[in-house]
């Protein structure tokens, strides 16, 4: 076997994943950013449909927790049916489905209608995330894992950032345009882009490493060799194994409460930051002050995870700094520059554990069982959608304020942090799986 081994230094190495990540990396994120669009459409769109349909915060609250439920149930069997006909077939249903329930959103009159398009939108994207982390398993090696979440999960964090201007200008300036009000308009430009974008992931996306053309035979070579190096004495035989390994319910359970944070605020955000005075235009402007914060301590975390190899504390510092910016948050409830201030360093807490967070599944899973297993772990999470915006809503409703809420997402944070930590303290955690990888490294 000696004799087939590619002799790889470093800076091979180095300049393969730097084309294998410019070829697959842009093409996942973007159609991230608009995946995410339509969860934050929902927050933004409420501040004109209250007025124009009548809806309430009970009415809003259930729609979001109908989308997740939607998402939820069908995630597991969209990620077995990806191990059947391939990343990028699948890619291209989810994008084009999605996209066009998305902008059916226009044709909603009744709660009734908004519960039924928001079950189906979420039918529709389940799978997408599970399976960008079952492919990025397929490109890369578990010491470079983490890093490359990062990135992916950098652009959801994007998304706020172009969510509130192009909202806020587009709700504004467009209001009225062929006799569509502005809420029709952001679900419309911010829906049919998915249709493109799912033939464009089609095109530029390759199954795997072997049916990469865009790859010299001797780069195809020695990515092959890397991964397997890599997975050699790893991950489980079985996709039954994972979905019945107690850690994968362990780490579904830490990423519910990570995300609590992150969907609660993704909805309810623009109605706190409007509460305080500002103009549909200024909390469009103000939210990508966190999410920008939030995506560079992401990037910067993750890719000194991937350099010391340690996931424990990274993960648990960050998760206990995003509790704490939440718990400063509820102090200032009439203060927006304030209150911007906590959030910003919430999101710098939770991207940063968020991107950390997923070098974990990508180091005990591997081969079928990976597709599987990051399906439950990314159900367990995505379930916090459909009872964290629905909760505060209840909280808002009974208490008048988010003061309460704000306790709840922080003591979920400081929760995750410590199961984390406490779970993976010995060498069967993650402190194995980051030497395990440095060993594989330098084999």
């Amino acid at each position: 076997m000696d004799l087939l081994r590619i002799d790889i230094n470093g800076d091979d190495e180095s300049r393969l994943f730097r084309k294998v990540s410019w070829r697959i990396l842009p093409v996942l994120c973007v159609c991230y950013v608009f995946s995410f669009l339509d969860r934050t459409n929902v927050g933004y769109a409420q501040l004109q449909m209250r007025d124009e349909l009548g809806f309430g915060d009970a009415v809003f609250g259930l729609g979001v927790s109908v989308f997740f439920i939607g998402y939820a149930l069908f995630e597991v069997p969209s990620n077995m049916l990806l191990s059947r006909i391939g990343v990028r077939k699948t890619f291209l249903r989810i994008l084009i489905l999605w996209g066009l329930a998305s902008a059916a959103m226009i044709f909603v009159k009744t709660p009734a209608q908004f519960y039924v398009v928001r079950f189906l939108v979420g039918v529709f994207e389940a799978g997408f995330v599970p399976g960008v982390l079952y492919y990025l398993t397929l490109w890369y090696p578990k010491r470079r894992i983490a890093q490359v979440t990062a990135i992916f999960y950098m652009s959801y964090t994007l998304a706020p950032i172009l969510a509130g201007p192009a909202a806020g200008a587009i709700m504004t300036w467009l209001d009225g345009a062929l006799q569509l009000h502005g809420w029709q308009w952001l679900y419309l430009l911010e829906g049919l882009p998915c249709l493109p974008l799912g033939v464009m992931a089609y095109l530029l996306l390759s199954e795997s490493p072997k049916e990469a053309r865009w790859l010299t035979e001797r780069e195809r070579g020695e990515l092959e060799q890397l991964l397997s190096q890599d997975r050699a004495g790893h991950g489980h035989a079985r996709m039954r194994d994972a979905i019945f390994d107690a850690r994968v319910w362990v780490l579904g359970l830490i990423v519910f409460l990570v995300v609590f944070g992150v969907f609660a605020l993704s909805f309810w955000k623009p109605t706190l930051l409007r509460g305080m005075g500002l103009t549909v235009m200024q909390v469009g402007l103000a939210a990508t002050i966190p999410a920008l914060c939030g995506a560079a301590a992401a990037v910067l975390m993750g890719r000194h995870s991937d350099k010391t190899g340690e996931r424990r504390w990274h993960f648990a510092i960050a998760a206990m700094v995003g509790a704490i910016g939440m718990l400063c948050a509820s102090m200032f409830p009439h203060d927006p520059v304030m209150t911007i201030v906590c959030l910003t360093l919430a999101s710098i807490g939770m991207s940063s554990a968020y991107a950390v967070f997923w070098a974990m599944p990508a180091s005990i899973l591997s081969g079928p069982s990976a597709a599987a297993g990051i399906a439950v772990i990314t159900t367990i999470g995505s379930s916090s959608g459909a009872v964290a915006p629905l909760l505060v809503g209840v909280l808002k409703t009974l208490t008048g304020g988010f003061t309460a809420s704000l306790y709840v997402l922080s003591g979920a944070l400081a929760c995750a942090a410590v199961i984390f930590a406490y779970y993976f303290r010995d060498d069967a955690g993650a402190r194995r799986v980051a030497n395990s990888a440095s060993h594989t490294s330098a084999a």
